[in-house]
């Protein structure tokens, strides 16, 4: 008899993958409809930092990712953590989009640098709860991590240069 399988299909894959593209497709419309791409290319920002287009493409395609990760989670994870890691992975998503948002919308390089921080945590966090439920889910989540991990330290660099009136101001 054949084992019974877990989780979703290739269909259902692809229609995460087709979701979260929209996503990030529809955040990047509205960050270049808002005028927040002509106000991050004014922000003074250090020199081994990458242009704000190769951030904006790194940004569609990291969320992918994560993706993968929650349907291998979905698709292998041990049981009892499934449904957790499922939950845990759709808020990284969310935090992720409001990240976006808050950077962007509120044209704060402080407050950006905020947002970074809690999702740095955040990702570093669920990194390791997902990666008791599933090796390979883990492991794709440590892309997304390192992501992190480069908008925190240039969070923290736009910050430091460019915000005068916030607790950066002076640093």
């Amino acid at each position: 008899m054949a084992e019974k399988r877990h989780g979703p299909g290739i269909i259902s894959l692809l229609v995460y993958l087709i979701g979260v593209a929209s996503l990030g497709g529809g955040l990047s419309g509205w960050i270049h409809a808002t005028g927040a791409m002509e106000w991050v290319n004014t922000l003074e920002a250090p020199t081994w930092a990458p242009s704000f287009v190769v951030m904006n493409v790194l940004g569609l395609l990291i969320p992918q990712f994560v993706v993968v990760g929650l349907w291998v989670v979905q698709r292998n994870g041990k049981d009892g953590l499934r449904n957790l890691c499922t939950l845990l992975i759709a808020l990284l998503l969310a935090g992720m989009a409001t990240q976006v948002c808050i950077f962007f919308g509120m044209r704060d390089p402080a407050l950006g640098f905020l947002a970074a921080m809690a999702m740095w945590v955040y990702t570093l966090f669920i990194s390791g709860v997902v990666g008791r439920a599933s090796t390979a889910a883990g492991i794709l989540l440590w892309i997304p991590f390192a992501w992190h991990t480069l908008l925190l330290v240039l969070g923290f660099e736009l910050m430091r240069l460019n915000a005068v009136g916030t607790f950066a101001g002076g640093l």
